[in-house]
């Protein structure tokens, strides 16, 4: 059989590519320097670390999505060439994004005075000025990242992942770089934070000198039109509501292991939620240029189903590869690299979070076609599914499994809710008319997630029933990814 792929020719590759790497490369690069991080800073001062992002990026409630705004209707207007439309739009997604910088910084000024009397997550009291110096310096880092994601949206529009990807990567090479000589240096860390705001806000400087100088007729003054931001917030608002969610769904379990188990116990537990959740924003990447092509065919009404075979495919071919090679060689891979102490302490975490990276990775192409369909209202609802269902499981799992129990939880909401949305998906946006189509890529995930858990002469049965699943539950659907 011969898979005719053409779209790995196209544009669309090279972009997959460029977002690919911009997830990669600099992430990976950070894992690698993690253990040195660990061990230069020491397990409580960086589970500290851990919990300050955690506390900066949930800040992010008052994020409303205008990133995804402007992805959404820069591309919408880009296919119908209207100029004005898109300078109207860039402009007040970069006013909002100003007041939204501006009340991130006011919140970590607030948290700062509050860290420092009021101990809320079971930090030593030797601790707790680097605590909450590090959340006032860190909510000016991640205020100035909102401003960043504007800037790089503003490519990704106009499908210019290669250039949203490079500056990127660019910007991740200064940050990396210069925690990493504070850190070598012997400094604490506040003297890591204090170099990635002075950094931060240099480079995103010099990030609307290249958008303006790129994309010359548009307008970066502060400018709010009643028109324009009900327009915005017609999408950005629920885009704002499943990033409230995802934070909620992403960062819950590190405030209950630094609440029951401290700090050092949750530099370990980070590590290995950080490796998953690296796998499934590189797999989110090679294909997130696929939001703005959904929305532009959306306009078009051209049909969407072939793009979204082929794409689930590469996905699930892809994930499988990356995972299995993890989990076969994972004394050789994750041991050398975190040291004994480390990797005892964390490998039962990192596979849990291996096995949760795969599961979910099934999510991410319908993901994309919801919000590029104009059905992120559905998307936002399915997250509030989410988020229900992993509270509710992380807390029974906890009391059976104390710690442990957490990550239990995550993986067991994710195969209960990730079906739900692959059905509605596949009866309204993809066939339209066959719902039970929506367990085509579910049932398989499903047997190969069992047969990498169990490890033994049973992952052979499990892998064998998804390859018979995959033959039969394909032969319809071939035609898709073959088709010339």
């Amino acid at each position: 059989m011969k898979l005719n792929l053409g779209i790995l020719k196209r544009r669309e590759f090279k972009n997959s590519l460029w977002n690919t790497a911009d997830v990669l490369v600099l992430p990976m690069l950070m894992l690698l320097v993690t253990p040195f991080f660990i061990k230069k800073l020491g397990p409580a001062e960086y589970g500290i670390w851990m919990i300050v992002n955690s506390i900066i990026i949930s800040l992010g409630i008052v994020n409303i999505g205008a990133g995804d705004a402007a992805i959404k209707f820069i591309s919408k207007y880009n296919a119908l060439s209207d100029k004005e439309n898109i300078k109207r739009i860039v402009a007040s997604t970069f006013s909002l994004n100003v007041v939204i910088t501006t009340i991130i910084i006011i919140l970590g000024t607030i948290l700062f005075f509050l860290i420092r009397n009021i101990n809320f997550f079971n930090i030593n009291a030797a601790y707790m000025t680097i605590a909450s110096g590090s959340v006032l310096l860190g909510s000016v880092v991640f205020g100035m990242k909102q401003m960043e994601q504007l800037a790089l949206s503003i490519f990704k529009g106009f499908e210019r992942y290669d250039v949203s990807s490079i500056i990127s990567i660019i910007s991740k090479s200064l940050l990396l770089t210069a925690q990493f000589i504070v850190v070598y240096s012997g400094h604490s860390l506040i003297y890591v934070f204090l170099a990635s705001a002075g950094i931060t806000i240099v480079v995103v400087f010099l990030e609307y000198l290249f958008v303006k100088f790129s994309i010359t007729y548009l307008s970066f003054f502060i400018r709010f039109d009643r028109r324009t931001l009900k327009e915005i917030f017609s999408f950005s608002s629920w885009s704002w509501t499943q990033s409230v969610l995802g934070i909620i769904a992403g960062h819950a379990d590190r405030f209950v292991v630094i609440t029951f188990a401290g700090p050092k116990f949750l530099a370990y537990y980070a590590l290995a939620s950080t490796i998953g959740g690296q796998i499934h924003q590189v797999i989110t990447a090679t294909i997130s240029w696929v939001f703005p092509k959904v929305s532009g065919k959306t306009e078009r009404k051209e049909n969407l189903l072939p793009l979204y075979y082929k794409l689930q495919f590469l996905v699930i071919t892809g994930g499988t590869i990356i995972i299995s090679f993890l989990l076969i060689f994972q004394r050789q891979i994750f041991f050398p690299w975190l040291g004994a102490e480390t990797y005892s302490h964390s490998i039962l975490f990192i596979k849990l979070f291996l096995y949760l990276a795969f599961v979910n990775m099934i999510s991410i192409v319908p993901y994309f076609f919801l919000l590029g369909a104009n059905l992120i209202r559905i998307s936002a609802i399915f997250m509030f599914i989410s988020v229900i269902l992993t509270i509710t499981m992380m807390i029974i799992f906890y009391q059976f499994a104390a710690v442990n129990g957490l990550a239990y939880g995550k993986l067991i909401s994710s195969l209960v809710s990730i079906p739900l949305m692959l059905l509605f998906v596949h009866y309204n946006v993809i066939e339209k008319k066959d719902l039970k189509s929506g367990f085509i890529f579910y049932l398989p995930t499903l047997f190969i997630t069992a047969g990498f858990y169990f490890e033994n002469i049973y992952s052979f049965i499990f892998i064998g029933i998804a390859i018979i699943l995959i033959k039969m539950l394909y032969n319809q659907k071939l035609k898709y990814i073959t088709a010339e």
